[in-house]
Order: structure tokens, then C-alpha cells, then sequence
């Protein structure tokens, strides 16, 4: 393919994130479109081809500008005026050239040559230069401007980067941001045959299996992109058979009936130990816990794990010593001076209150009445099972605190699971929605401190994590500081695009301007799982999941009386 010659830089041509180029016309170039310039590194290497991005257009006419004034309608009255003045610049970032010997993209170092040729690419030439192992990636989509017809450029994501090295998905409301997560999971699960365990405060991810049974995304055989066509019935097949051998799809949910409504009995109800919880967590749990209060729930915690020294401790049996077993606290022999000071019926039935509030809000803890605990073990699986499975906790109608508490007792049991120096579980991905609830800036909550962990330790386990949020701003920057990938979509609020900016090196003053124009389902990406900054077109699901709004005039229906 002959490539078309655009314009020519002009200026000055040494900075590679504000380059200007002189188009030939206004329909010579678009935002958003790339492009390549010849250049030559050094003087004894031959010429390579370096790509760029236009960022934004400027056009200008000398006959229409603000100081013309009444002139402009002299001169326009003229007949046959034959005056045009018009000058088209753009402004131009570099992606960089690919290096020849590692494969890597680089920027140069060398400014490229004032009047040097800016032309057209084509699909050939971006698909190699984004060229990735499909074996050991993920297609998330397609180059926007490239995403349809016979000219589609796919975008690759590297799984292992991607998942160990922390996500951050951040968008508006209405972007697509849920829609992308669900495309990532549900490929990592059928095509990477990994373990991804999401904490769903909505109950949206949990719709994939309401009714107990798959919910399909049907519309896809008119799909422009072949590869999604080919690979989606493909992602559903091994749905069924991961469910068939007892993995796939599995959600847990509190202990209350109207989970079990919703997937007809396929869920399995949580039945977590709240012994597994540090005393820090604890306080955390129940804020407002004087110091004599505290110190009879430390003592009753302590004592109720020497008292039962058998897993799993039956959380009732924690209650009886904060209420008509405190007696045995007073006798038992290991008490310092001030523990017995301390333990009267008055602050002890206060932290009973408080603990029944929480155990009662949650719905999730262990008791005697239960068949079993949740195992971590099973929920995630050891590496020696190679069964793909998406792990859905649906905290649907639950309280912040509940959502919180469930989240991280979850989330330092896989941790602590996946540290194990005797037996580990499989490596996993956690997805945290509304990240900003459950590691908050400024803010208490009782999730922070192991996603704070996660995000500072979890690599090295084989856990990662992602962390979705409409509201970057209110996220604590020292855990999006952590994420090496990017997804940014549509952000409009001036605060929201600043804390990117301050909490990531990946973006440019470029990309940020680009986001509050971006539409639904496209998508900035960047990072280490991806060569370079790009403008992407999130594919289609396999899976009916992910938020969605009502369509109220159809809910609302027509008043007939």
C-alpha cells in the first residue's frame, strides 16, 4: 500500500510529546489517527519507521477571526473575492519505533528532522508494530479508528502482567467500565483457565447464573471482528464444561433466603471465621469500643481460642463469654491485673451488642448450625487443580460496613493461603467494584489495610488484584500508585482526571484531555501489560454480566384505566 503524505513538521522537533506538523488540508489528518515519520537514529543505521498519534487539530483562517469584524462582511460582499488565508497544524505525540533486536518500543533520542514527511499507516503496519502472543494474551478489543471492516487492528493485553501487577479501571457512571472487567474475567477464566474471585456490591457479576443456570450473550453472530465471532461461542463451551466439573461459575452469598431465590439454590452460602481476624481488624470492625471494652472483647477472643481448640470456632460460643460466661473469664488464670479490672458485665455487653450487630448485618459467619465453613481452598482451588473458575461474593443489600468486613476477611484469607510455605492455593485475580468503598482516601474502612497489602505484597504470592471506581479521587492513591495498568474511560470531573494524573506516569497531558470525550465502551489503555498508550474499542461479552440500567419506561409501562 502506497502511504499518503499528510504534512510536514515544522517548529521545533525535539520534544517527541509536542510535535506540529503543517497539513496539506483539513481532511488531510484526525484526532486520534496515527501516523509515521521516517527517521534515522543514528548516522551509520538505516531509516525506521516512528509512530505517532495526532492529538489535536488546529485550524485557522484569517478571514474569520474575532478582531475581523465588520470587515469580514466588506469582504464577503465583495463578488468574486477569491481570498482564503486558511492554515491547518496538528499536534503530534510520539508512541516510538520498535526496536529490531528486543522487539521493544522505544522513543528516540535523536530529534526527528524539521520538514520531515509525516504520512498515513496502515493496519499492516500497526498490527505488527502491537504484535502479541495470543497464546499468553488477551484481546480486549480493537484500535479505535481500526475497529471494523476489513482494516481491524486487535489489542493484546499480557495476562501475566496484567494480573500480577495490578489493574485499575476507572471511568463515569455509564462508560463500560463493569462491561470491560467482565470481558478481561471471563477470558482469563475460559482462555487462561485462571481463578479470579470478584467482590460484587451490587449483585451485577452475579446475574451471569441468575436462575441457576448461564446467562448467554446471544448477539454476537453479526460481529464485525472475526476473531470475537470465532472465540465467543468458544468462551461459552468451556463455561459449560468448567460447571460440568464443578468450577466455572460459583457465587456465594450471605446466609439469607433471598440469595437463594435468585440462583434457585446454586449458591453456596458463606460461612466465614471470625477468628481469623486480627485484633486491629476487630477494632476496626466495631468502632467506638472504649478501652475497657476492648480489653474484655480481647480477653473473650483469647480465651474462646484456648477454650475451643478445634477449627472451626462456633462464633455463638464467643457471645456466650461476653454475656453469661464471663464468669469463666474472671476465673481463668492468665489474666493480668488490669484484663480483670476491666471485665465487667456493663462494657462486656456493650461489645456483645456491637459484635451481634455486625454478625447479624453480614449474615456470613460461622456458627455450630452449619454444616462447614467456607474454604478458602476450595473457593480458589490449589495449583494442582486445573479448573478455570470466576468466584463471584454477591453482597447485594448488605450494609457498607457488612460489604466491608465480608471483603476483606475473604481477600487476608487468600493472601495468608497463597503465602503458605506448605500448601498454596492457585494464583487468583480479585476484583474490587466500587474500589472506592473499600480503600477509601482519608477514610476508615475495614477492607483498606489488605487491599493496601495486596497491592504492596500480592505479586509475589501470585495475587492481584483490580480496582474499579467511578470516583478515582476518592481512591487511596497509594494503592492505584500500585496498579501497572491503566483503563481509563470517559472522566469528566476535573478532580478525578487530576488524581490520575498525579498517581500515574503512564498518561500524558494528551491522554487526559482525551477522556472526557471518549464514548461508551472506548477505552485509554496503558501500562506494562500493553507496548504503548492506546485508544481501544472493547469487545463484545460472552457472558450476561456486569451493571446495567432499567429501561423504565418499559418497567413503567402505560396507565390503562
Amino acid at each position: 500500500m502506497k502511504h499518503q503524505i499528510l504534512g510536514k513538521l515544522v517548529g521545533n522537533t525535539g520534544d517527541p510529546n509536542n510535535l506540529t506538523m503543517i497539513l496539506s488540508s483539513s481532511f488531510a489528518g484526525r484526532r486520534g489517527e496515527f501516523v509515521r515519520i521516517r527517521h534515522q537514529e543514528c548516522q551509520e543505521e538505516p531509516e525506521i519507521n516512528v509512530l505517532g498519534r495526532i492529538n489535536s487539530i488546529i485550524r485557522t483562517n484569517v478571514l474569520y477571526n474575532s478582531e475581523m469584524g465588520q470587515s469580514l462582511t466588506d469582504l464577503e460582499l465583495l463578488p468574486g473575492a477569491q481570498i482564503t488565508g486558511e492554515r491547518v497544524a496538528a499536534k503530534l505525540e510520539l508512541v516510538g519505533y520498535k526496536d529490531s533486536y528486543t522487539g521493544q518500543i522505544k522513543i528516540p533520542r535523536r530529534a526527528l528532522d524539521p520538514g520531515a514527511k509525516v504520512e498515513t499507516v496502515d493496519y499492516q503496519f500497526l498490527s505488527s508494530f502491537y504484535e502479541f502472543d495470543e497464546q499468553t494474551s488477551l484481546h480486549i478489543g480493537n484500535l479505535v479508528g481500526y475497529e471494523s471492516g476489513e482494516n481491524i487492528v486487535p489489542v493484546y493485553l499480557d495476562v501475566n502482567r496484567l494480573v500480577t501487577e495490578h489493574l485499575a479501571v476507572l471511568a463515569m457512571t455509564g462508560s463500560g467500565k463493569s462491561y470491560t472487567v467482565g470481558r478481561i474475567i471471563e477470558r482469563i477464566v475460559t482462555l487462561n483457565n485462571g481463578t479470579v474471585v470478584v467482590f460484587d456490591p451490587h449483585g451485577e457479576y452475579g446475574r451471569a447464573l441468575q436462575g441457576g443456570n448461564l446467562q448467554f450473550n446471544l448477539d454476537f453472530n453479526n460481529l464485525d471482528d472475526p476473531r470475537d465471532r470465532k472465540t465467543i461461542p468458544e468462551i461459552q463451551e468451556n463455561f459449560k464444561r468448567l460447571i460440568e466439573a464443578g468450577a466455572g461459575i460459583v457465587v456465594y452469598t450471605p446466609q439469607n433466603p433471598s440469595f437463594r431465590e435468585k440462583y434457585a439454590g446454586k449458591n453456596k452460602e458463606l460461612a466465614l471465621q471470625f477468628d481469623r481476624f486480627e485484633m486491629d481488624d476487630v477494632t476496626e470492625i466495631l468502632p467506638g469500643l472504649t478501652e475497657p471494652q476492648q480489653r474484655v472483647l480481647d480477653v473473650a477472643i483469647r480465651y474462646w481460642k484456648i477454650q475451643e481448640t478445634t477449627e472451626p470456632r462456633d462464633i455463638n460460643s464467643l457471645r456466650y463469654y461476653l454475656g453469661d460466661g464471663i464468669e469463666k473469664l474472671r476465673e481463668w488464670e492468665e489474666l493480668s491485673s488490669a484484663e480483670a479490672t476491666a471485665l465487667n458485665s456493663r462494657s462486656a455487653a456493650v461489645a456483645s451488642m456491637k459484635l451481634s450487630r455486625v454478625l447479624n448485618e453480614a449474615q456470613s459467619f460461622y456458627s455450630a448450625a452449619l454444616a462447614r465453613p467456607t474454604d478458602i481452598y476450595d473457593m480458589v482451588g490449589r495449583p494442582s487443580d486445573k479448573r478455570g473458575r470466576l468466584v463471584v461474593i454477591d453482597l447485594q443489600g448488605l450494609s457498607d460496613t457488612a460489604k466491608q468486613i465480608i471483603t476483606a476477611l475473604i481477600s487476608s484469607e487468600i493472601l495468608r493461603a497463597a503465602a503458605s510455605k506448605t500448601d498454596r492455593i492457585r494464583p487468583c485475580f480479585l476484583v474490587y467494584e466500587e474500589g472506592h468503598n473499600f480503600a477509601p482516601a482519608g477514610e476508615a474502612a475495614v477492607s483498606h489495610r489488605i487491599i493496601k497489602k495486596i497491592a504492596s505484597e500480592g505479586r509475589k504470592f501470585g495475587v492481584g488484584f483490580a480496582i474499579v471506581s467511578q470516583r478515582p479521587s476518592k481512591l487511596d492513591s497509594d494503592v492505584t500508585s500500585q496498579c501497572n495498568t491503566l483503563i481509563a474511560m470517559r472522566l469528566k470531573n476535573p478532580d478525578d482526571q487530576r488524581f490520575i494524573t498525579k498517581t500515574s506516569d503512564m498518561v500524558s497531558k494528551a491522554d487526559i484531555e482525551e477522556l472526557p470525550s471518549l464514548s461508551t465502551g472506548e477505552a485509554l489503555i496503558c501500562g506494562r501489560s500493553i507496548p504503548a498508550p492506546l485508544l481501544v474499542k472493547i469487545g463484545t461479552k460472552a457472558l450476561v454480566h456486569g451493571g446495567q440500567s432499567p429501561e423504565v419506561l418499559n418497567l413503567w409501562g402505560r396507565f390503562n384505566g
